[in-house]
Formats: structure tokens, sequence, C-alpha cells
């Protein structure tokens, strides 16, 4: 984890984080509470988005001598760059930024001459032999909730005796996981790279959102709760693979319930007062706090995602936390608040490590 309260243009250019939010816009509220919490970094952000936004803009191909003048024309925009103390052409990043130009160039030039770029893509398949993927799967065997980490991020809790089936790796495109029994989904924002979730016979899929799922085996109909977002939820039939036609789709939005009759392949959507389906703490929590000590939020999301947060109470005993988080994933929450309060965290065997110096 970064502290964003000290960076410098150099290092959001180099977060990959920050690149993201500036190229896709993923972590949006993330970054919008940086920005409330150190207005001192607006200009700085602003700077290095500039930057980035004008290293994607270059769609031809360029010489060694552009390359050369576009980095010149980097170093001269940024303030301080003619101070003979502080040497830019020495800094990791600038190279890193002039690689990042030439091979946005060169990756455009050979999208326009389409043969050059498969002769390259089958050379290297013949040389690279893919990795293979290795499927995990996870059953909750406790009598509590249990939190699982998927490799995009995203989080999933699961009642007992519910499991998940996901690869440890997704693929470019998309993100498949099976799964069965009850469980809340908590999705990273991805829209290039959909998430789908097969629960018996339906499939859902999403772009980034919460919901949760019934689908005990045995039972004749699946359920699914929206909580945020939007979700598509389908039948998996053979004979559509077999024609080609495309099965029915419903569209659901939050509040909105679908229960899916397996047997038939029905669907029967309603409107609900509450996103509430497996009677779980996130369905009903909306983690907004207003100078919340930090202690109590970490006992918070202990409870509502049935994860150990190891932190030293003395170290937080002066920190608080004004916010309001939405549904992102556990991950994505811990580097919102860890960025508000000048802290850094370890994710590691289902357990949450907190550093903190203390807040002034």
């Amino acid at each position: 984890m970064n502290n964003y309260k000290d960076f410098e243009v150099k290092d959001w250019l180099e977060d990959l984080k920050f690149r993201r939010w500036v190229y896709q816009g993923e972590s949006d509220l993330f970054f919008k509470n940086i920005i409330e919490n150190n207005p001192h970094q607006i200009p700085v952000m602003d700077q290095a988005r500039e930057i980035l936004l004008s290293m994607r803009g270059e769609l031809d191909i360029l010489t060694e001598t552009e390359v050369g003048a576009r980095v010149s024309e980097i170093m001269e925009s940024l303030p301080g760059a003619d101070l003979p103390h502080f040497q830019w052409w020495k800094g990791n990043w600038l190279r890193i930024a002039a690689m990042l130009i030439l091979a946005l160039g060169i990756g455009f030039g050979l999208y326009k001459k389409r043969g050059a770029f498969e002769d390259i893509r089958f050379s290297l398949a013949e040389k690279v032999k893919p990795r293979k993927v290795k499927h995990m799967r996870i059953t909750n065997q406790t009598d509590g909730i249990q939190l699982v980490n998927l490799p995009d991020g995203s989080s999933v809790v699961l009642k007992p005796n519910a499991r998940i089936t996901y690869p440890d790796r997704f693929e470019n495109n998309k993100r498949e996981v099976t799964m069965a029994g009850e469980a809340f989904f908590e999705v990273v924002k991805n829209p290039s790279r959909p998430f789908f979730v097969y629960a018996g016979s339906m499939v859902t899929k999403v772009k980034g959102t919460s919901f949760s799922i019934r689908a005990n085996e045995g039972d004749d109909e699946v359920k699914l709760v929206v909580k945020s977002g939007i979700v598509e939820v389908s039948a998996i039939e053979t004979k559509d693979i077999q024609t080609g036609r495309e099965p029915k789709k419903l569209l659901l939005k939050r509040n909105e319930q679908v229960t899916f009759n397996q047997k038939n392949k029905s669907m029967t959507a309603r409107i609900l007062s509450k996103p509430v389906l497996l009677d779980l703490p996130v369905e009903k929590q909306d983690f907004e706090f207003k100078r919340t000590p930090l202690s109590d939020v970490f006992i918070l999301l202990e409870q509502t995602y049935g994860v150990v947060i190891r932190f030293d109470i003395n170290a937080i005993s002066n920190c608080t936390l004004t916010a309001k988080l939405g549904d992102e994933p556990v991950a994505e929450k811990m580097d919102m608040i860890c960025s508000v309060v000048n802290a850094k965290y370890v994710l590691r065997d289902g357990a949450i490590t907190v550093i903190s110096q203390g807040c002034d």
C-alpha cells in the first residue's frame, strides 16, 4: 500500500492504480477520497494525469528522434526541470515514460499492419508455452462466514457449506467462477473484463457490483438479490449452445430479486425494500463513518466479513475515519482506509495485518 500524501509527480506516474484511474476510471471513489483528504496533492496529480494522457495520445509510430523530442517536452513542462540539482533524465520514471511512448507508437503502428502483428503474435506463441491455469476450490467448513479473495481483488463471503471454484488467474477478457450454496459477492469494476458466476443452471454476468446468491444443490430454484450496480442473468441451456440462439436474459438493478426456476428456465423478478437474501451483515451494512475510531472500523469489518484484522491498538488510538464506503471489495476498502489514516496493510492467509505509525 502507498502513502499517497507525500507523492511527487514521478510517484504518481509509477503508481499502477493511479494509471488505471486515469485511463480506465477504476477506483474513482478511492482517489476522490485521497483528493478530499490531501488537497495539496491536486496540482501534482493533475500534472501526472496530463503526462499520462499525453503519452496515450501518441497514435503513430515514433522515431528515436521524435521520442527524444517528446521526452524533452515532458521534461520542460515539469516545474523545476531546469534546476541543476534535480536531473530528471536520470530518474527511472522518465525512462519508463519514454518506453511507454515508444511502445504505444509501435503498438498502434502494428495495429494498422495486422499482418505484421499476427506474424509476431504467432512467432511468440511458438516460443512461449502458456502457463497451465490452476483451479482453486474452497468450501466453507466452519460454522461462521468465510471470506475468499479472488485473483482480481474481488471478494466473496461464503456461508457455511458454500463453495466456490475459480482459476488462480483470470483470462484477459473475462473472469469466471462457479459456486454452490449461499454467498455474497463484491466484484471489482472492470468493464473490459466482465465477471461471470455459474450457479446451478443460471449464469450471472456483471462488470462490477455487489449481490447475493442462493444456489443450494438439490433446490429447484436459484435466487439472486442485487445490492448495487446492474446484473444480467440468463439460463445455461445446451440447445442454445447447439443452435447458436441467444438465451433469455434479464437485467436487474439495485434492490431487485430474481427467482430462477431450473426446471423450466423461467425467471421471475420483483423489487425489495432492502437487498437482503441471506441475512448476512454485509447485506445490511452501509459502511458510513463519521469521526469513528479506527479500532471500531476494523472491528466492524471483522464482524461483517468474517476476517481477522490485526492492529496495534496503541498506535491507532488517535486515528478516526470519516468516509462513506460503497460496494468495493475488502481489499479496496482497506486501500481507502489506509490512505486516509497513513497506514499500510498486508493480506495473507485470510488475515489482515495493519501497520500504522499513528495519526497526528
